[in-house]
């Protein structure tokens, strides 16, 4: 038998496990995550008819050798990033750029996939399409099993410490105080003269409160940036701040206090202030508002007083850090060695008692605009967990009705040295092996891991306009390899033939 049939047909094994490869790739053309495969041939051991010979008395002569046909030397997996489309699903998940998800079928088996097709199973666990487990930290070094548990409620905890930030104005401009003393049954009306014009309060009962005086106050056009505090008494007289700074020669005077009721003022300036309001929470997750006045009084120092309102708009004892100075440098920063600051302390009906302590490292006082304000505190209400989010680094959000979040768990990725080493498992998953290398976990975005879009799959990196010019090429080699096949039988009939 002539050997080019045997070569043929080996022509024709290798193009058919390649036709096999390529129908492969168009038939998950839409198959999430997957990745595309490419066939390699590589040609037999050739058979030697004649050795090569170096030059003598005549020239050299080059090996004559006749081929024995091909195989398959490899097929390998392209991971080439597929496109990425967005979807509905805040649980639909894409890496851009290096890495694979890590996930688990709950026996310690881990694979890695780069389908990011997952969402939640009746315990609020994240799994993918085939139920298998996405795995990630939550606090510790071993992955595990994310959860989600949507409609645990979060315990109220006490505020313990509140941190400010911004700046308070070093600069002196006058603004100007009130001070209202006096009680008895009837209303009242309070008169300014500002720059010359009349403003009056609307009627303000005997017994109204602080709060009540500056929503009065701030209801006329002409004061907007007012604060107020105390009791209307005489003992503990409402002091009205009026912070808004005006021209030269406009001073603000006060006029009548018409009314039944028996009350006195008296009108004087000071240096521009600051106020800002804020919250805190007791251990049973009530809510009080946290009133600062803040004083410019002298060079660097910066007084200031607190107070505190239930949901009600009482004013609540305070058993300590009712008030305090803030000193700063010449830089404009706080001078911790003189600045010595009590926490603040009040004993909310039926709960524990508020201890919190106020850390102003972080506040400035420079030339400009008076921005300080609370820019974290660790208090909350009681709330439950109403929904959840994940961002670019795989960190899985929860959202609570009560306004605060909290990290649930760490979306782990895996990288390797070789990832075309990785075996295809079926159901979009790989496993690790002697040649991939060991998986590298970490956080996405992080040792060249790419970063995680939510919302979002890694389509299929299958390229159809190539496959189509493969299945061309390949299905001509193919048909080639058969005429080598008929051929090669045309000429043995013939050799049959010399016999007859």
């Amino acid at each position: 038998m002539i050997r080019s049939m045997s070569t043929a047909v080996t022509g024709l094994r290798g193009h058919q496990q390649k036709l096999d490869v390529i129908g492969n790739n168009i038939a998950n053309v839409n198959t999430v995550g997957f990745k595309m495969s490419q066939a390699r041939f590589e040609d037999l051991l050739s058979q030697t008819v004649q050795g090569a010979t170096g030059p003598q008395d005549r020239g050299g002569i080059n090996p004559s050798q006749v081929g024995m046909g091909m195989r398959i030397s490899s097929i390998t997996d392209i991971h080439s990033q597929g496109a990425i489309t967005s979807t509905d699903r805040e649980t639909d998940l894409a890496i851009e750029g290096a890495g694979y998800f890590v996930v688990g079928d709950g026996t310690g088996n881990e694979y890695y996939t780069r389908a990011g097709s997952f969402g939640l199973d009746a315990n609020g666990t994240l799994v993918n399409d085939n139920g298998m487990f996405l795995l990630g930290v939550r606090g510790g070094a071993d992955l595990e099993q994310i959860n989600i548990p949507l409609g645990d409620e979060m315990v109220a905890q006490a505020t313990g410490y509140m941190r400010f930030a911004g700046n308070l104005d070093s600069r002196l401009s006058p603004a100007y105080s009130v001070s209202l003393s006096g009680a008895d049954d009837g209303t009242y009306q309070i008169t300014f003269n500002i720059d010359g014009a009349a403003v009056t309060t609307a009627a303000l009962d005997y017994n109204a409160t602080a709060l009540d005086v500056r929503d009065a106050l701030e209801a006329t056009a002409a004061i907007e940036d007012v604060s107020v505090t105390g009791l209307g008494t005489d003992n503990n007289p409402f002091i009205i701040s009026i912070n808004e700074t005006f021209p030269a020669g406009s001073p603000i005077t006060l006029g009548d206090i018409t009314g039944d009721a028996d009350f006195n003022g008296t009108i004087s300036s000071h240096p521009a202030g600051h106020s800002y309001e804020y919250y805190a929470f007791d251990s049973l997750g009530n809510r009080f508002t946290v009133d600062y006045a803040f004083t410019n009084s002298g060079v660097n120092r910066w007084d200031y007083t607190v107070n505190v309102f239930d949901e009600n708009e009482n004013l609540i004892p305070l058993s300590g850090g009712g008030s305090g100075s803030l000193f700063f440098n010449a830089r404009g920063n706080l001078d911790t060695e003189q600045t010595d600051i009590e926490p603040l302390e009040f004993n909310p009906a039926g709960a524990e008692p508020i201890v919190a302590g106020l850390d102003f490292d972080s506040v400035s006082q420079l030339a400009g605009s008076n921005s300080l304000v609370v820019r974290e505190q660790n208090g909350h209400g009681a709330g439950e967990l109403s929904g959840f989010y994940i961002n670019r680094t795989g960190m899985v959000v929860g959202t609570f009705t009560n306004g605060m979040v909290e990290n649930l768990g760490q979306i782990q990725t895996a990288t390797f040295s070789n990832p075309e080493g990785l075996a295809k498992q079926g159901g979009n998953l790989f496993s690790a092996t002697l040649n991939s290398g060991d998986p590298i976990t970490g956080n996405p975005g992080a040792g060249g891991r790419g970063l995680v879009q939510s919302s979002a799959l890694e389509m299929s990196n299958t390229d159809l306009a190539y496959e189509f010019t493969e299945l061309i090429t390949t299905s001509r080699a193919f048909q080639a390899n058969t005429r080598v096949v008929t051929t090669s039988d045309e000429v043995l009939v013939e050799v049959v033939n010399m016999k007859r």
